[in-house]
């Protein structure tokens, strides 16, 4: 029987896993650790199926109650695993994601997407995608972090990345899981976000009643990456009080 509480680590589209790497350790001592992998799944069409997919993953291992962070996409599917399991959910982090549905102007970008990467496949894809999610003087100070990334992304599948990019694409507006929840949530938001506008970020704020937030002044959409001691101070504040 797991004594320990559980944390659930959801990483976002066009990383996997490791994308963790930096902050497990600083939370494993008190805390036991999830960070479920689909970054590869091909068969996985909604955000129901990505928390589905989550939910069986934690059921195997005999979690019945965790709190769920998730990174930009996995903030959506943590949305949908709340809405759709919440008698597992003791907290909910949303670190650079929205519970917000992707505008029309949105919705066209990701079919553009899609076709290019049908085309171009992933590795000319991830090239020019990453650098996006980092602020630009992240990217001029610390160019071998995002050649990491882009390497380790590129292995990604094409279809993979097809199928998630849908996904995000037809993912409903939750803002009443949060407007609804019953436990803490908290948000890390970076005003340099090229992805989750800032503004509709902050308005989030108001929507949960027991919100914990960390605006980060410098940072685009890793904060992991980009302000790492910071996040993991404030995730740990978050999950062990």
């Amino acid at each position: 029987m797991i004594q320990k509480k559980v944390v659930v680590l959801l990483h976002g589209f066009g990383e996997d896993s490791t994308v963790w790497l930096g902050i497990v350790p600083y939370l494993q001592k008190s805390l036991l650790v999830f960070t479920p992998d689909y970054a590869k799944e091909t068969t996985l069409k909604t955000m129901d199926d990505y928390a589905d997919f989550v939910a069986q993953h934690l059921q195997k291992a005999g979690v019945s109650q965790c709190t769920v962070i998730g990174h930009s996409m996995g903030g959506y599917i943590a949305l949908a695993f709340a809405e759709k399991y919440p008698d597992m959910i003791t907290g909910l982090g949303l670190f650079h994601s929205t519970a917000y549905g992707d505008s029309e102007e949105r919705k066209a970008l990701r079919l553009k997407n899609v076709d290019f990467l049908r085309t171009h496949g992933t590795e000319v894809f991830i090239k020019n995608f990453t650098p996006n999610l980092y602020s630009e003087e992240f990217n001029a100070q610390n160019p071998e972090v995002v050649q990491k990334h882009i390497d380790y992304s590129s292995q990604l599948p094409v279809d993979a990345l097809m199928v998630a990019m849908d996904a995000m694409r037809i993912r409903p507006d939750r803002r009443e899981v949060l407007a609804n929840a019953k436990y803490p949530v908290m948000m890390i938001i970076g005003k340099k976000d090229k992805s989750i506008p800032v503004a509709d970020a902050l308005e989030q704020l108001a929507l949960a009643g027991n919100t914990s937030s960390l605006v980060l002044d410098t940072v685009g959409h890793m904060g992991m990456y980009e302000e790492p001691e910071e996040c993991v101070r404030f995730i740990k504040k978050f999950l062990l009080r």
